[in-house]
């Protein structure tokens, strides 16, 4: 008689984006204040085991790595957690001390843990913490994403679910905010992650993609080499199987200089996340509202909406309401897209933000990665100008 089938471990979907901060306030109030966030929950842990039940109590396992203090922020549906050591024994602080502040672990969460963690590591995940039982019902696993240092972390929440005013807490440990304010008038109004933008050094293009199509069954969505002169860089897209996870994956290409992405590897230390986009239902009035807010864009030319008034029809927004901010406009097969790209403002000149609204679009235009290659291009020629010119004063 056939053994019946093993059950597939249940999906992973996205639970938070942690970004590892020097000052976690200072981080959570550039997100409250610029893009309209709210401090849902927060953590104070001392790097002591409590709280964690398991007898494979071994120095990588979650809650057990120095003392550190977390904000998570909610809108929509995008969570992220901002964490900042309060000892050099918090990976945070190694963490920082390389990068700045930027992206360390895009946390997934799923039925069961103890068999998301065993399929992941039977397909080739590098694991980082097996999977540790904590007080309420939490369990909680890692393992290594496909680039450098970044991490995923595997959330199992309690079975009743802990709320925090509608939010499920990110972690254990975390505390809900008791009273939230109602959302700012006019607040930016953006809806979900829509993808993760990633850079990867020169080959590893393919090793970084393929780890997420053999580990977690993610499929290619795009695929593209962008060649702008002399620079060029190779991209790929892929999606997870529940379809709220896409990482588009960027790296120099072997035959041509580098340009920014090259940049970005230089001066992030290593392959990392190049930006988050943030999706929204009316990328006219939420980067208005956001405009407001202080957040500055990056600028693109008017010979831009020349081109576009001629290659596209456009289903919403006219040109005028495009080129007043900036923003970007691109379709594929399915429908449209509207795109803006934020300045940076990491010291380091890093990581930043998008803007995206899809009507019907549901991969990339084949103008969506040269789009920001020439944004950031852009900057950059006029931030070494701008030094330039200081510097002869």
């Amino acid at each position: 008689m056939a053994q019946p089938a093993t059950p597939s471990p249940s999906p992973l979907l996205v639970s938070h984006v942690e970004l590892y901060v020097t000052d976690a306030r200072a981080a959570a109030e550039a997100f409250t204040g610029g893009y309209g966030f709210q401090v849902f929950a927060t953590a104070e842990r001392t790097g002591e085991r409590t709280g964690e039940r398991t007898a494979e109590r071994t120095a990588a396992s979650t809650g057990a790595e120095g003392a550190s203090r977390s904000l998570a922020l909610r809108q929509g549906g995008i969570v992220l957690v901002v964490t900042q050591a309060l000892d050099a024994a918090h990976p945070a602080a190694a963490y920082t001390a390389v990068h700045g502040d930027g992206i360390a672990d895009i946390a997934l969460t799923t039925a069961d843990v103890r068999a998301s963690y065993a399929d992941a590591t039977a397909r080739g995940a590098t694991p980082q913490a097996a999977p540790a039982d904590h007080d309420g019902g939490w369990v909680t696993a890692r393992v290594g994403a496909g680039f450098d240092d970044v991490r995923h972390t595997l959330v199992q929440r309690p079975p009743a679910g802990a709320e925090a005013q509608g939010t499920p807490l990110p972690l254990p440990g975390f505390t809900p905010v008791p009273e939230l304010a109602p959302p700012a008038a006019e607040s930016p109004a953006l809806t979900v992650l829509d993808h993760v933008a990633v850079t990867v050094k020169t080959g590893e293009l393919a090793t970084s993609t393929g780890y997420y199509e053999r580990v977690f069954g993610f499929e290619s969505v795009y695929e593209e080499l962008m060649v702008q002169g002399q620079e060029a860089m190779d991209s790929k897209a892929v999606r997870s199987p529940a379809g709220d996870l896409t990482f588009t994956v960027l790296a120099p290409s072997p035959d041509h200089q580098a340009g920014h992405i090259g940049d970005f590897l230089a001066r992030h230390g290593s392959g990392g996340v190049h930006h988050l986009a943030f999706a929204t239902e009316n990328i006219v009035e939420t980067v208005a509202r956001l405009d407001k807010r202080g957040i500055v864009f990056l600028s693109t030319p008017d010979a831009y909406y020349e081109a576009v008034a001629v290659r596209l029809d456009l289903s919403r927004h006219s040109i005028e309401e495009l080129r007043e901010p900036g923003i970007l406009a691109d379709e594929d097969h399915a429908g449209q897209l509207f795109q803006i790209f934020t300045r940076t403002v990491h010291p380091q000149r890093t990581l930043f933000y998008e803007i995206i609204e899809r009507i019907g679009a549901d991969t990339f235009g084949g103008g969506n990665v040269r789009a920001l290659y020439e944004a950031v291009q852009a900057e950059k020629a006029e931030h070494e100008g701008n030094t330039r010119t200081e510097n002869d004063r």
